[in-house]
C-alpha cells in the first residue's frame, strides 16, 4: 500500500534541504546497503524477533531502515518524512525490492500527524532529534505509539559534534537558513524515554553518532 498526504504543515524549508540529497542517498542504499549508524541501530532491534512486527519509521529518508527489516521478516511498515523526495526514492527502492504493498509514505511532520498513527511494535528515529525544534514534544508522541522496541540515533556529546553542530545553528540563524539543525540535552532526552516505561536494551557508537535502543518493560 503507497499512500501520500500534505498537510500544510510540512516545513517547506526542510523539505527543499532534505530533497536536494535524497537521490545521493537513495544511490548510497542500492550499493552499500545501509551506513554503519543505521547498521548500529539494526543491531540492536534485532536483538528481539523482527518477524511479524510493523514499524513506523519517522523521519524516514529514503527507507533504508524499514525497508531491511521488511526483508528480514517484519510485515508492514509507514514511513513519516517531510521531504518530497526522500519520498519519492523511498517509494522507488519499496517498488524495486518487491516491498511496495507493506509500505505507507505519509509526507508531513509526525507531531502533528500522530493522532493519526496507529501504534506500532518497532519505532525508528534515525538522526532526526537534532532536526526538530520541539524534542519534548517528538518523545512524549513517538514513545506513546511504541509497543515494543525504540531506537533512535543522535549527535554523540563530544567536542568535535557540539562544535560542528553548534557553528551550523550560529550560521543558519545569522544567514537565515530556512533549515538549521538543533542541540539538545541528549541525557536528558535519554532519560525521558526511560521515564516513558522503556529500559536500555542496546548502546553503540561512532565517532559522530550515538545510538540507542530501547525495550518496552
Amino acid at each position: 500500500m503507497d499512500s501520500c498526504c500534505s498537510p500544510a504543515t510540512v516545513s517547506s524549508g526542510t523539505n527543499k534541504f532534505f530533497s536536494r540529497w535524497s537521490k545521493r542517498y537513495a544511490k548510497n542504499f542500492r550499493k552499500k546497503g545501509v551506513e554503519r549508524t543505521q547498521q548500529y541501530l539494526l543491531d540492536g532491534v534485532r536483538r528481539v524477533p523482527i518477524e511479524g512486527q510493523e514499524i513506523l519509521d519517522i523521519g524516514c529518508g529514503v527507507g533504508a531502515l524499514h525497508l531491511t527489516l521488511l526483508k528480514q521478516g517484519a510485515v508492514r511498515s509507514i514511513g513519516v518524512e517531510v521531504s518530497e523526495g526522500m519520498i519519492q526514492e523511498a517509494q522507488q527502492l519499496a517498488s524495486e525490492l518487491g516491498l511496495r504493498d507493506k509500505t505507507s509514505y505519509i509526507l508531513g511532520d509526525f507531531v502533528d500527524l500522530a493522532h493519526l498513527l496507529p501504534e506500532s511494535d518497532i519505532t525508528l528515529l534515525d538522526k532526526v532529534v537534532c532536526c526538530y525544534e520541539h524534542l519534548d514534544l517528538l518523545i512524549e508522541k513517538s514513545a506513546a505509539k511504541t509497543k515494543r522496541i525504540y531506537a533512535l540515533s543522535h549527535p554523540k556529546d563530544n567536542v568535535p559534534m557540539r562544535v560542528i553542530f553548534k557553528t551550523q545553528i550560529a550560521l543558519a540563524r545569522v544567514f537565515q537558513w530556512s533549515f538549521r539543525p538543533f542541540w539538545h540535552d541528549w541525557a536528558r532526552m535519554k532519560s525521558q524515554i526511560l521515564s516513558r516505561g522503556f529500559s536500555l536494551l542496546h548502546e553503540d557508537s561512532t565517532i559522530a553518532w550515538q545510538v540507542l535502543v530501547f525495550r518496552r518493560v
